[in-house]
């Protein structure tokens, strides 16, 4: 078992998965990492786990509710290039995010298989665009926790009978840390979904032995 007395042999630094030949240029990555934009990016960790969540099931429909500048977003659209299969949508509401999303898709030469949507996740129009059988969901948007529970249930509307919904940011105390509202965040509000739906099962990855203080979960229905 990982104890936080590895991380001096372990060390903090996640290699990824899906950069180099054949996969995403490392001019894409080059590129965001010196973009005044970055602070928001995904963890290395969690795109190697989209990247092989993708790859090993190949599912037909992705969404990303929270893209920011695509740092997630470019990493799923190549696995779904890679499969060939497949398609994903990417929501950023907000403009300035919106049009630098699009420029990475395109620089990464995924934009065919993954579409900016400049949308809300509560927009009326969302289920009609990515239908209501999406496989595979990475929620990482408003971190307070009225706005999480909300994305949760909307998650939940949307989600495939044997899909997977991927939730960032709800590491202790770090969740709880960048909720505006005082109320525990996205673990606090994915814990009393959780606590209604006994449908539901949630695995959660923290250090010590998940390496980024953020923390990640896995919502799935029960067989």
């Amino acid at each position: 078992m990982v104890s936080s007395s590895d991380f001096g042999a372990r060390g903090w630094h996640v290699l990824p998965s899906f950069a180099g030949s054949g996969l995403l240029d490392n001019a894409v990555f080059e590129a965001m990492q010196a973009h005044p934009l970055l602070p928001g990016e995904s963890a290395w960790g969690t795109r190697n786990l989209l990247h092989a969540l993708i790859l090993g099931t190949r599912p037909a429909t992705v969404l990303e509710v929270g893209s920011h500048i695509g740092s997630a977003s470019v990493v799923i659209g190549c696995a779904l290039k890679a499969n060939g299969f497949g398609r994903s949508f990417h929501l950023e509401p907000q403009a300035h995010y919106h049009e630098v999303l699009e420029g990475f898709l395109a620089m990464a030469g995924v934009a065919d298989v993954a579409k900016a949507l400049p949308l809300f996740s509560t927009d009326p129009t969302l289920a009609e665009t990515v239908g209501r059988d999406v496989d595979l969901i990475f929620l990482d948007a408003n971190h307070s926790y009225s706005h999480a529970l909300k994305d949760i249930e909307i998650c939940d509307g949307l989600l495939a009978r044997q899909g997977i919904i991927l939730l960032d940011d709800v590491g202790a105390p770090h969740s709880a840390n960048i909720c505006q509202e005082g109320k525990g965040g996205v673990r606090q509000a994915l814990l009393d979904f959780v606590a209604a739906r006994p449908d539901y099962a949630v695995i959660f990855l923290e250090p010590p032995f998940w390496l980024n203080p953020c923390g990640l979960a896995l919502l799935a229905r029960k067989p």
